[in-house]
């Protein structure tokens, strides 16, 4: 019976420790490109549910595998070897499971995240040497030697209670959150949106502070985000700050070669530049709570039937549950200066537009009336591009060509020297008009920090805003001259106002 009960909880081990490797090697192709040969070994899709889900249930399994040893303990005798090897087990498996723990809580998450991952392969390295000498000594009848011949009634009943305990676990957790108090201010307190926060009322704000990981460029590829937030009877403002050592406002410039002008790039033909970019910061709201951004994250190449593939290999972002999300999009080169965030939203996959190279799946622009950024070139080739227009006078340093000051592009006029600079990013006006400009915003960097103010109506009305309110959870992450590759957190903000 006990020979028994052990092989069982064995075999259980087994199946949910290569679901958790699976997925978190999903999980991980995210932010290391070098793993992207076993992309299509792997599961891609809502992979962050399923992970959560093998870690409550390896942490359960585990716990009654102590449990009982402890109450009716297995007396084996293996050799020196297999000594070894389950010390190894019990080391990765207890680091794996500590070590995540402490990333979905934020606890030292960048630490943690090292840790998981060396640990993870101490787990690889456990099963390959434990398994060899198996299937060394049994040949094709290792899985008979290891498989239970019956599974009897306690085993079954056991287990069920087992799944039905780990179900419940696995709610409480995908739904935890952290907590953000939004500090009341009066109608009449003027908050100035310039990327300082220096009104006294900021002072008092209580500050939540997040660690995100996984993103490019940064050190470590992490950075903390630091959040306050206040509110009156019809606004409510947030001010944020991230770690970032340089400021980076190069967005896709355009240089003049030999053979005309070129786009300068290193990721962007596949939608996924990390080096003339601009740095960026995000804000999604839902009024669901559930982990890793409200279900809204669907990693792969492919994540979605009936839709096409991502030129990256990293996912899209959507909505299948008919719910939408809001996303705010502040841009250091393109909206700063509008002195707005980009307001996003996250929905049902849209339509894919025969002849458009990118697809963004869910998400996509809140309308307009008027107002908008294009890029400055015809048709993007990564051979060489024309411009939509110059600018009457060149100027130095210059991060965003406006229309007005600008002419369009006849190669006659078309006389600037070999090396120059021109901005990729076009104004058709000073700033959106309409639903995509409910977020103002305005950021500031300085001395290796930037500083985000940013203010909305608690309801828009607008069906692609998510009100304000006490329940309403939030998300960061941050940008550091990157298109796509942003740090992430797995629990949500909850805002509790106090109005």
């Amino acid at each position: 019976m006990q020979r028994q009960t052990f092989i069982v909880l064995h075999v259980i081990a087994i199946v949910i420790t290569i679901g958790s490797m699976l997925t978190g090697f999903r999980i991980a192709i995210i932010s290391q490109d070098w793993l992207a040969p076993i992309s299509a070994l792997i599961p891609q899709g809502a992979v962050h549910s399923w992970h959560l889900g093998f870690s409550v249930g390896l942490t359960l399994l585990v716990a009654v595998f102590i449990g009982y040893t402890i109450w009716a303990p297995f007396r084996s005798y293996p050799s020196i070897y297999h000594k070894l090897i389950n010390y190894l087990g019990y080391i990765s498996i207890s680091l794996v499971i500590l070590s995540g723990w402490a990333v979905w809580a934020n606890f030292y998450s960048h630490e943690a995240r090292s840790i998981h991952q060396i640990a993870m392969w101490l787990m690889v390295s456990y099963f390959i040497l434990h398994a060899w000498v198996y299937i060394l000594q049994k040949g094709r009848g290792v899985f008979a030697a290891i498989l239970p011949k019956r599974l009897k009634m306690a085993h079954i009943s056991a287990m069920l209670c087992l799944v039905v305990l780990g179900g419940f676990v696995h709610t409480l957790t995908l739904n935890a959150s952290h907590q953000l108090d939004v500090h009341t201010i009066a109608d009449t307190t003027f908050i100035e949106i310039d990327g300082q926060g220096t009104e006294p009322q900021w002072q008092d704000a209580d500050t939540f502070t997040v660690t995100t990981i996984g993103g490019a460029n940064f050190e470590n590829g992490s950075t903390d985000v630091s959040i306050k937030a206040l509110a009156n009877q019809f606004e409510s403002y947030f001010l944020i700050s991230w770690q970032d050592n340089s400021k980076s406002t190069n967005h896709l410039p355009l240089l003049k070669t030999p053979t005309g002008w070129q786009v300068q790039e290193n990721g962007f033909y596949r939608f996924d530049e990390r080096t003339f970019y601009e740095d960026k910061f995000a804000v999604m709201l839902s009024d669901g709570c559930e982990a890793a951004g409200d279900k809204t994250y669907y990693s792969g190449d492919k994540p979605l039937k009936n839709k096409p593939k991502n030129w990256h290999g990293k996912g899209y972002h959507a909505s299948l549950d008919g719910k939408v999300r809001d996303l705010w999009h502040w841009k250091a080169v393109r909206t700063n200066d509008m002195y707005l965030a980009d307001d996003n939203f996250i929905g049902p996959p849209s339509e894919h537009l025969k002849g458009k190279r990118r697809y963004s799946a869910g998400y996509q622009a809140d309308g307009k009336e008027s107002g908008a950024y294009v890029m400055n070139w015809q048709w993007y080739s990564a051979k060489g591009i024309s411009p939509k227009r110059l600018p009457e006078k060149m100027q130095s340093h210059q991060a965003v060509l406006p229309w007005f000051g600008s002419t369009p592009y006849q190669s006659a006029q078309d006389t600037y020297p070999i090396g120059t600079f021109l901005p990729s990013v076009l104004y058709r006006s000073n700033r959106f008009e309409g639903d995509r400009a409910d977020v103002r915003a305005r950021g500031l960097w300085h001395d290796g920090r930037w500083t985000l103010e940013l203010v909305r109506k608690h309801n828009t009305h607008s069906k692609y805003d998510v009100p304000l309110q006490t329940g309403t959870c939030m998300w960061v992450s941050a940008f550091d001259h990157a298109q796509i590759a942003h740090t992430r957190h797995i629990q949500a903000i909850k805002l509790r106002y106090s109005l």
